[in-house]
């Protein structure tokens, strides 16, 4: 039976650490600055090499998910962020205070992934909307923009914003099964930036059976609105983002309970 009242006391306690480190900040700090920056300055350069386009890529053309690709980049700050947030007490040896405070360690692990997948929603759905409309501000400029009432805009614009929202629990996942700041964020790397790269070399028929279901491929689906059929459908790819970020919790929740900290 779930005890409401620890909980509530152990997400208290958990908001506390999270807003006195410097390094939540920074981390904010440099998502928002890389998620708009580095997005109107691709929205920028597609819209001016345009005319340069082969046909097949103006068929599939997607303002909206070029105007928010900056959020793939920063990503990996609040993924960074969300680690962080779990190794940090690791690495101070404070762990074993929150451990003996909070005997019940699942509430532990169930408050960190609250907060730190509510604070990069909130960021990261705000930094996506900011980037849509200064890129749509860039694309008017050639008569390539889009506006939020067209069909997908606005689920894929939130859509970037979710997929942030796994991907931090992923990240978390990671850093309580690795218990170290490094390797946790060499493993979200690896999952998310180097093994589709690599998926690429398969074979066209084992891209399709195995690639789609890559973390970042599947959930990047709901961030786009020019559907790609080597990739699953937005809320199905989205389901299975959240199943590898679920199974990552799962596996960090029962090693928290079951070996000594």
């Amino acid at each position: 039976m779930i005890d409401s009242t620890l909980f509530r006391s152990v997400l208290a306690a958990e908001w506390t650490k999270l807003r006195s480190v410097r390094s939540t900040y920074w981390s904010i700090l440099i998502a928002i600055l890389i998620g708009i920056g580095l997005s109107a300055g691709i929205s920028a350069g597609t819209a001016a090499s345009y005319s340069a386009l082969s046909l097949h890529d103006r068929l599939t053309f997607d303002a909206t998910a070029i105007s928010t690709s900056g959020l793939f980049f920063a990503q990996l700050a609040l993924g960074v962020f969300a680690i962080v947030t779990m190794t940090a007490e690791y690495s101070t040896g404070s762990i074993r205070a929150t451990m003996t405070a909070v005997p019940r360690r699942g509430y532990v692990l169930a408050a960190k992934a609250v907060l730190v997948a509510v604070v990069s929603l909130v960021v990261a759905v705000g930094v996506s909307f900011a980037a849509f409309e200064i890129g749509q501000l860039i694309f008017a400029r050639h008569n390539l923009d889009v506006s939020l009432s067209d069909p997908g805009v606005t689920r894929a614009v939130l859509g970037s914003g979710l997929y942030i929202a796994g991907l931090v629990l992923l990240a978390l996942g990671l850093a309580t099964i690795i218990r170290h700041t490094a390797g946790a964020i060499t493993a979200l790397v690896a999952l998310v930036f180097i093994v589709p790269v690599v998926s690429n070399l398969l074979p066209d028929s084992l891209q399709h059976d195995f690639s789609r279901y890559l973390p970042a491929n599947a959930g990047s689906a709901i961030t786009a609105t020019v559907r790609v059929p080597e990739l699953l459908s937005p809320w199905a790819g989205y389901a299975v983002f959240l199943g590898w970020a679920g199974i990552a919790l799962g596996l960090g929740w029962y090693l928290l309970r079951t070996r000594d900290v």
